[in-house]
Protein backbone atom coordinates (compact mmCIF):
# COMPACT_ATOMS: atom_id res chain seq x y z
CA UNK A 1 0.00 0.00 0.00
CA UNK A 2 1.51 3.25 -0.96
CA UNK A 3 1.94 6.11 1.76
CA UNK A 4 0.69 9.50 1.07
CA UNK A 5 3.34 10.94 3.09
CA UNK A 6 6.92 11.62 1.36
CA UNK A 7 9.40 9.43 2.03
CA UNK A 8 12.61 10.19 3.48
CA UNK A 9 14.20 8.09 0.88
CA UNK A 10 14.41 9.49 -2.73
CA UNK A 11 14.63 6.90 -4.71
CA UNK A 12 11.24 5.47 -3.24
CA UNK A 13 9.48 9.06 -3.23
CA UNK A 14 10.36 8.66 -7.03
CA UNK A 15 9.32 5.51 -7.60
CA UNK A 16 5.70 6.07 -5.75
CA UNK A 17 5.41 9.57 -7.61
CA UNK A 18 6.30 7.22 -11.16
CA UNK A 19 3.25 4.52 -10.13
CA UNK A 20 1.03 6.97 -9.00
CA UNK A 21 1.47 8.79 -12.27
CA UNK A 22 0.96 5.34 -14.26
CA UNK A 23 -2.02 4.69 -12.64
CA UNK A 24 -3.72 8.06 -13.09
CA UNK A 25 -2.60 7.10 -17.15
CA UNK A 26 -4.64 4.13 -16.87
CA UNK A 27 -7.39 5.61 -15.00
CA UNK A 28 -7.39 8.24 -17.95
CA UNK A 29 -6.95 5.61 -20.75
CA UNK A 30 -10.01 3.62 -19.39
CA UNK A 31 -11.80 6.49 -19.28
CA UNK A 32 -11.13 7.95 -22.82
CA UNK A 33 -12.17 4.29 -24.50
CA UNK A 34 -15.52 4.32 -22.13
CA UNK A 35 -16.27 7.66 -23.68
CA UNK A 36 -15.22 6.64 -27.32
CA UNK A 37 -17.41 3.66 -27.17
CA UNK A 38 -20.84 5.42 -25.36
CA UNK A 39 -19.81 7.80 -28.12
CA UNK A 40 -20.04 5.47 -30.73
CA UNK A 41 -22.97 4.34 -29.43
CA UNK A 42 -24.72 7.62 -29.33
CA UNK A 43 -24.36 8.56 -32.69
CA UNK A 44 -25.21 5.33 -34.13
CA UNK A 45 -28.51 5.75 -32.35
CA UNK A 46 -29.08 9.13 -33.57
CA UNK A 47 -28.60 7.86 -37.13
CA UNK A 48 -31.11 5.18 -36.53
CA UNK A 49 -34.00 7.78 -34.99
CA UNK A 50 -32.97 10.30 -37.95
CA UNK A 51 -33.61 7.06 -40.59
CA UNK A 52 -36.44 6.77 -38.51
CA UNK A 53 -38.28 10.39 -38.63
CA UNK A 54 -37.60 10.18 -42.71
CA UNK A 55 -39.30 6.67 -42.82
CA UNK A 56 -42.31 8.27 -41.08
CA UNK A 57 -41.88 11.48 -42.78
CA UNK A 58 -42.26 9.48 -45.96
CA UNK A 59 -45.14 7.37 -45.08
CA UNK A 60 -46.68 10.39 -43.71
CA UNK A 61 -46.54 12.42 -47.19
CA UNK A 62 -47.31 8.91 -48.81
CA UNK A 63 -50.84 9.16 -47.21
CA UNK A 64 -54.07 10.02 -48.90
CA UNK A 65 -54.50 13.42 -48.80
CA UNK A 66 -57.87 14.56 -46.45
CA UNK A 67 -61.04 14.67 -47.75
CA UNK A 68 -61.11 18.41 -48.98
CA UNK A 69 -63.83 18.17 -51.45
CA UNK A 70 -67.62 17.01 -50.63
CA UNK A 71 -67.65 13.47 -52.97
CA UNK A 72 -69.91 14.11 -56.32
CA UNK A 73 -71.35 11.52 -58.49
CA UNK A 74 -73.91 10.27 -55.84
CA UNK A 75 -71.20 8.81 -53.72
CA UNK A 76 -72.20 9.88 -50.56
CA UNK A 77 -76.02 10.39 -50.86
CA UNK A 78 -77.73 12.42 -47.81
CA UNK A 79 -77.86 10.91 -44.88
CA UNK A 80 -75.29 8.37 -45.64
CA UNK A 81 -74.34 8.03 -42.23
CA UNK A 82 -71.70 4.90 -42.85
CA UNK A 83 -69.58 7.02 -44.91
CA UNK A 84 -69.41 9.53 -42.81
CA UNK A 85 -68.37 7.67 -40.11
CA UNK A 86 -65.62 6.10 -42.01
CA UNK A 87 -64.51 9.05 -43.45
CA UNK A 88 -64.41 10.50 -39.65
CA UNK A 89 -62.40 8.01 -38.13
CA UNK A 90 -59.87 8.68 -41.55
CA UNK A 91 -59.61 12.23 -40.25
CA UNK A 92 -59.77 11.64 -36.53
CA UNK A 93 -56.88 8.72 -37.37
CA UNK A 94 -55.43 11.73 -38.90
CA UNK A 95 -55.12 13.91 -36.47
CA UNK A 96 -57.41 16.71 -38.03
CA UNK A 97 -58.36 18.54 -35.58
CA UNK A 98 -62.47 18.31 -34.53
CA UNK A 99 -63.71 21.69 -35.63
CA UNK A 100 -61.94 20.59 -39.41
CA UNK A 101 -63.45 17.50 -39.23
CA UNK A 102 -66.87 18.29 -38.68
CA UNK A 103 -66.68 20.94 -40.69
CA UNK A 104 -65.72 18.05 -43.56
CA UNK A 105 -68.02 16.33 -42.47
CA UNK A 106 -70.81 19.14 -42.67
CA UNK A 107 -69.42 19.74 -46.50
CA UNK A 108 -69.42 16.12 -47.29
CA UNK A 109 -72.45 14.51 -46.11
CA UNK A 110 -75.50 17.27 -46.02
CA UNK A 111 -77.60 15.91 -43.42
CA UNK A 112 -75.65 14.20 -41.16
CA UNK A 113 -75.19 14.66 -37.85
CA UNK A 114 -71.21 16.00 -37.72
CA UNK A 115 -71.38 16.11 -33.88
CA UNK A 116 -72.51 12.63 -33.65
CA UNK A 117 -70.70 10.81 -36.17
CA UNK A 118 -68.01 12.50 -34.83
CA UNK A 119 -68.96 11.17 -31.06
CA UNK A 120 -69.69 7.53 -32.04
CA UNK A 121 -66.33 7.54 -33.57
CA UNK A 122 -65.33 8.55 -30.13
CA UNK A 123 -63.20 11.64 -31.49
CA UNK A 124 -65.83 14.29 -29.14
CA UNK A 125 -66.26 13.20 -25.78
CA UNK A 126 -69.29 14.82 -24.17
CA UNK A 127 -69.96 17.08 -27.43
Amino acid sequence: MMSNSPSNDPDESRTEALARIEATERGLEQLAATVRASTSELQQELAQLRLNVIEMHNHAVSRPTPLTEPPVGGDAPEGSTEGARLVALDLVGRGVALDEAKQRLIDAFPGVDAERVLREVGATPGV
